[in-house]
């Protein structure tokens, strides 16, 4: 079997549309440790085993924009998957819970989900659910007069594509870097040299970007699975109603 340079094997992988995101990262993080650069290894750690330190700093790429919904029964009707505004939700949780997401998984959890996806969506639940469509509920019977009316669940609709685009934005970002390093290296040479490979680091700002307000843990890879939000409660103002 004829010898491949690790930047030769990296290249070969990025391009195969089979290879999994994880396999290149961690091809990736052996590059960063080699050449002594932290922002690389740091990125593909982070990659690999998502955003869940406290505060973690998220590329833009990782935050996606998707429709915040409510299952909603009136008397012997239901109406599933309405589409709602933050403005719906009590006051407390209208500056954390937005139509845009951080997306804090790992790769590999990001790829089960989508494989794992009959759909064309997903539904992303939050843990104080509950307590946000009993408030729901109260203030809509008290704004309609209507005391058969329920909210049920509020949840955020993710498009399975939408979550496809972060893996693809990755496996972009590690092509822009084999680039920049093919582009620096002597002719006639096999091995990047770690000089090379920091400064493709460099150039291409392998890095990661602004603090996000709300963390969302990976779901169970299943459609219709929910994750974590944790949001910081506030005092309770009035709030406006559900607009069909």
């Amino acid at each position: 079997m004829s010898y491949a340079s690790s930047i030769d094997r990296l290249e070969r992988d990025v391009l195969d549309d089979s290879a999994t995101m994880a396999s290149l990262l961690r091809q990736v993080l052996i590059m960063g440790g080699r050449a002594s650069s932290e922002s690389l290894k740091t990125w593909a750690q982070r990659e690999l085993k998502g955003y869940n330190e406290p505060s973690p700093p998220l590329p833009a790429y990782r935050k996606i924009l998707a429709s915040l919904k409510a299952d909603i029964t009136v008397g012997p009707n239901s109406f599933t998957g309405q589409e709602i505004s933050p403005l719906d939700l009590p006051e407390f949780a209208r500056n954390d819970i937005t139509n845009e997401i951080p997306i804090s998984w790992a790769v590999a959890e990001i790829q089960a989900t989508v494989k794992s996806t009959s759909g064309e969506h997903i539904r992303l639940g939050i843990p104080n659910m509950s307590d946000l469509a009993r408030q729901m509920t109260a203030h809509q019977r008290k704004l309609q007069g209507n005391s058969f009316l329920y909210v049920t669940s509020v949840y955020w609709s993710v498009s399975t594509s939408t979550l496809e685009g972060i893996l693809d934005q990755v496996r972009t970002q590690l092509a822009e870097f084999i680039a920049e390093i093919r582009a620096s290296m002597p002719a006639g040479t096999e091995e990047p040299t770690p000089e090379l490979i920091r400064n493709a680091v460099s150039v291409i700002n392998i890095t990661a970007g602004d603090n996000s307000p709300i963390k969302v843990s990976a779901p169970v890879a299943i459609a219709g699975s929910h994750a974590d939000v944790t949001v910081t409660p506030e005092a309770e103002k009035p709030r406006k109603g559900l607009r069909g």
